[in-house]
């Protein structure tokens, strides 16, 4: 019995249904009432957050969607020698089972879960970043390297003393869809590392669904043991669809209207943005 796991499912319950009683216990007063409105519910939740030293530092989104449920197919990369020569510049002959190959120069690419590539052109420097004008580095990669970057947007950068992270992401009606990105590893000698998983079709199920409040999900950040001792610099609406497991046997999966927090350090959870 996975008592971790229990313990998890318990404890998100619980949040949930408190922050549930809370919320109907005020909409029995006010039918038209907001949760983000309400200053007590508000100054609640930042309470409960302030248990792991978890900060709001940024305004938190008042808005709820309107939004369809997205149908979404993944790219599934085929391991053959066009791909290895495209990516290491060599001719390398592919072999069944294996999914990681490295060129005369030590440059290696890795397919994981059939999606993932995972590009390193070389081991990170610890120099302190001052490169700039990397989006010009980024547009000679991506044309060196033959991929489409057609709808991919820049959705987020971090800076480090030593490094710097580019992600881009497929959008999708202005909405970036999370699971579908390309990430750019930068030190101060350019690019050491690049990351992929592409979305290929895109769908939209029928019925559409409203979201939640972003103060409302807020409280699931609790549900992430390790998450704690940050703070929050950003909150926005996405599509992302839950990488467990099992994602190596996706191909196909909805993908839901998703609360994404940006903490200080970089770090990034997925909130549910549905009930």
């Amino acid at each position: 019995m996975d008592w971790n796991k229990i313990s998890t499912i318990l404890i998100t319950a619980f949040i949930i249904l408190n922050v549930f009683l809370f919320v109907s216990s005020k909409d029995m007063l006010n039918t038209g009432y907001g949760p983000a409105d309400d200053k007590e519910f508000v100054q609640e939740v930042a309470n409960l957050l302030m248990g792991q030293n978890i900060r709001i530092n940024t305004q938190i989104p008042d808005e709820t969607y309107v939004l369809p449920v997205l149908e979404t197919e993944y790219e599934i990369i085929n391991i053959d020698s066009n791909l290895l020569e495209n990516f290491l510049n060599e001719r390398i002959q592919p072999v069944d089972d294996v999914y990681k190959y490295t060129n005369s120069k030590g440059e290696s690419l890795e397919i994981k879960d059939g999606k993932k590539l995972v590009l390193t052109l070389r081991s990170k420097v610890n120099d302190k970043l001052v490169k700039e004008d990397i989006k010009e580095e980024i547009d000679e990669f991506l044309k060196q390297k033959n991929i489409d970057d057609d709808g991919y947007v820049e959705s987020y950068v971090h800076i480090w003393e030593d490094e710097a992270l580019y992600m881009y992401t497929l959008s999708y009606n202005d909405y970036p869809l999370d699971n579908s990105y390309m990430y750019f590893f930068v030190d101060n000698e350019g690019i050491y590392k690049f990351e992929m998983q592409r979305i290929s079709t895109v769908s939209e199920i029928t019925e559409k669904v409203r979201t939640i409040n972003a103060i409302e999900a807020l409280p699931r950040i609790l549900t992430y043991p390790g998450i704690k001792n940050k703070g929050i610099t950003k909150i926005e609406m996405t599509y992302y669809s839950v990488e467990d497991e099992n994602w190596h046997n996706i191909e196909r999966i909805n993908s839901d209207p998703t609360w994404k927090v940006i903490f200080s350090d970089g770090t990034q959870v997925h909130l549910p943005g549905i009930d």
